[in-house]
């Protein structure tokens, strides 16, 4: 779900990349996740632009007060990790895939993908590592072409998904 230029980037900077470190010609397992750091970044970058919770629904058990707005309990509030990862007084150039910015820690709540609070994600660590060891897994083996022209839409159903799949080419890696 990435623009030309953003896919450009992928391809250029990023899939090299995500075959960190040495594994000796083995699969990445779960005691090299601190060897695959920029995987990491990469996976945690792609998140904050195509968050999997998009929307989440909130019901205030009390009346409270947001940004001058009054909140009745009961009232459904949402929470759009959508709009939050690309307000631009939180993120530089928030509409750029830039993995980078994930060197460091991001300011608390400017980063969600998975909610927060104690109504985070109960799987949102093993997602993580699932993640971190596929991608590295696939970016050691294959170069993944994206089928040309094919149309990238967002779509927003329970979770964040591409409208029209992500048909793609696989190129063994030599």
């Amino acid at each position: 779900m990435a623009d030309g230029a953003t896919g450009r980037r992928m391809k250029l900077g990023v899939m090299p990349s995500l075959g960190e470190g040495s594994f000796d010609g083995r699969t990445p397992r779960y005691e090299d996740i601190v060897k695959l750091r920029y995987t990491r970044m990469v996976i945690e970058e792609a998140m904050r632009l195509y968050p999997p919770a998009h929307t989440m629904a909130r019901e205030p058990i009390a009346p409270d007060t947001i940004l001058g707005h009054r909140i009745p309990a009961g009232s459904i509030v949402l929470i759009a990790p959508w709009l939050l990862h690309r307000k631009a007084s939180l993120w530089a150039e928030p509409h750029r895939f830039n993995p980078d910015r994930f060197a460091s820690e991001p300011p608390r709540y400017s980063y969600i993908p998975f909610g927060a609070g104690q109504r985070i994600c109960i799987g949102a660590g093993f997602a993580i590592t699932e993640a971190i060891l596929i991608l590295a897994m696939i970016a050691q083996r294959y170069r993944l072409h994206l089928k040309s022209g094919h149309p990238i839409e967002p779509q927003g159903l329970i979770t964040l998904r591409p409208r029209y799949g992500m048909p793609m080419s696989i190129e063994r890696r030599r």
